[in-house]
């Protein structure tokens, strides 16, 4: 990665108009209202709801490599001659390649974005989804499979790392959050649509498990039609220098609004990526390691942290467990079980779009969590009683599916976190190592809680106890350090970042750039 990128100057003409010190780095297009920016915004909404669609099969990827292996035509082929089961050595191989693609891809992705654009790293997970398909479709053997699940997971992990910051990038200051949160959206409706495609197959053609695997391509043909007419990031031009190719993205999809000034939005670009660098160099914050010193390291542990808290208040657990909660409670139908799980994931995220930029990122990320780890003790102290019962097993589902809608709709704003705390020049950096950070403790946890549940401590629903407390931990860690984002501008966040303001004082507090914004609009008024 580079060391240090340097902002190409724009034109003379340019500089004598719009010098630095005299752009505000928040124009009056930002105060609009998120619900009346919805309605102004349609061309950029519409465009950023046609890349979150991407999600979709993110979500059906996953869900389909885990579902899968129950196939009989897929464990015809895959067991050993004369068995009817899968050896557990390559079950166990399958998931952990892929969780490793997934760090790849996430690792290789912030460099293609970095240096060649958002754009290009759009087509870069494209690319890889095609392959890993391609070999899935023709597996014969589990080797195979084993290699197409490590492209998929560098498709995953590639297209976590990439659209989330690229929606982002191109949002409106209001509706951020909302844009954003689409993606966990369709990502849910993959999975969703996953179970759907097996439990018809196995209905109708039990042994074609490659008619399921076939599906992903009418996806992936989509998702290159919609890649075509998808802009490059105007944030990345701007920090490339490229105004001129930033100022015609911009006046494509806003310039028809009635009193949106283009050419002023992209100064403000210009001067809050100028403004960054600036103070990255004075206080030596440059270099490949730029993520980990000083105000970015913070920056840093504040962006994963909404991500990394969902593994420890809990959700493996119930994600291991669901099934065999439902059969406690009689209802023994796989299918019927991800079907609720998922309606309440889509309602989650449904409510977490429409509340993200009202009620604000800190709320909607700290409390649900709070529920999940209240939720954790009483798994917890259920798991000390005969919980084999009808009416404990009905109990158990009732804290599972709540705790299944509170982490759902916290782990949705984690994606805001990590697209808006790092600067400009470190989104892709930063947005990787903390993708991959929470990787592996999610690699740890999948490893370690089916031993906690069944393994040689056999804690079973006591496992409880444990998310309880480490969901107390990161809960109240969380309660420090998150800050509100909601509504603010980049420049604004890098202000209150350099000004040492505390981060829960970040929604109370007015900028400078506010102060200069009103000073500004009394001259004009």
């Amino acid at each position: 990665m580079p060391d240090d990128i340097t902002l190409e100057k724009p034109q003379d003409d340019q500089v004598e108009k719009n010098p630095k010190d005299h752009v505000v780095l928040r124009s009056s297009a930002d105060e609009v209202g998120p619900w009346r920016a919805l309605s102004k915004y349609k061309r950029v909404v519409a465009l950023m709801m046609l890349a979150a669609f991407s999600a979709s099969l993110d979500g059906y990827q996953i869900n389909l490599n885990g579902s899968i292996v129950a196939n009989k035509g897929f464990i015809a082929l895959m067991a050993p001659v004369g068995s009817t089961v899968i050896e557990a050595k390559w079950v166990s191989a399958w998931g952990g390649i892929q969780s490793a693609g997934q760090c790849i891809g996430q690792m290789f992705i912030a460099i293609v974005s970095e240096r060649l654009g958002r754009r290009v790293a759009l087509g870069a997970f494209w690319i890889m989804m095609i392959i890993s398909v391609a070999i899935e479709s023709s597996a014969k053997h589990p080797v195979d499979w084993l290699i197409a699940k490590l492209f998929a997971g560098i498709g995953v992990g590639a297209m976590q790392g990439t659209l989330p910051m690229y929606i982002s990038e191109h949002s409106p200051t209001q509706i951020r959050g909302l844009l954003i949160n689409a993606y966990s959206f369709w990502f849910v409706v993959g999975q969703l649509l996953a179970p759907t495609a097996l439990l018809r197959l196995n209905v109708t053609h039990p042994y074609d498990w490659r008619v399921a695997v076939y599906t992903q391509w009418g996806m992936i043909g989509l998702m290159g039609i919609i890649f075509v007419f998808l802009p490059e990031s105007p944030w990345w031009l701007v920090s490339k220098g490229k105004l001129d190719a930033a100022e015609k993205i911009m006046n494509r999809y806003r310039g028809h609004i009635e009193g949106f000034n283009v050419k002023q939005e992209v100064e403000i670009m210009a001067a809050t990526v100028d403004e960054e660098r600036q103070q990255a160099v004075e206080r030596g914050r440059i270099g490949h390691l730029a993520v980990f010193k000083g105000t970015n390291l913070k920056r840093f542990i504040i962006a994963l942290w909404p991500k990394f808290m969902q593994g420890f208040v809990g959700l493996t657990l119930f994600n291991t467990y669901a099934t065999y909660f439902f059969q406690l409670a009689g209802n023994t139908n796989p299918f019927r079980v991800t079907v609720i799980l998922a309606c309440v994931q889509l309602i989650s995220v449904l409510c977490v779009c429409a509340l993200t930029d009202t009620v604000g990122r800190r709320p909607l990320t700290v409390y649900p969590y709070m529920v999940t780890t209240l939720s954790m003790w009483a798994f917890g102290a259920i798991g000390t009683q005969n919980y084999k019962s009808k009416a404990l097993g009905s109990l158990l589902i009732f804290f599972g599916c709540l705790a299944t809608f509170t982490t759902t709709a916290a782990s949705a704003i984690g994606y805001a976190y990590l697209a808006e705390i790092p600067t400009q020049d470190l989104r892709a950096r930063s947005n990787a190592w903390g993708q991959v950070v929470v990787n592996a403790f999610g690699v740890m946890l999948n490893f370690t809680v089916p031993i906690m549940l069944k393994g040689a401590p056999n804690w079973g629903v006591k496992t409880g106890f444990f998310f309880g407390c480490t969901g107390t931990i990161v809960c109240t860690i969380g309660w420090f350090i998150l800050p509100e984002v909601a509504r603010r501008t980049p420049a604004e966040i890098d202000e209150m970042f350099e000004a040492g303001i505390s981060p829960r004082q970040f929604a109370k507090y007015e900028t400078e750039i506010e102060r200069e914004l009103k000073v500004q609009e009394g001259h004009q008024v």
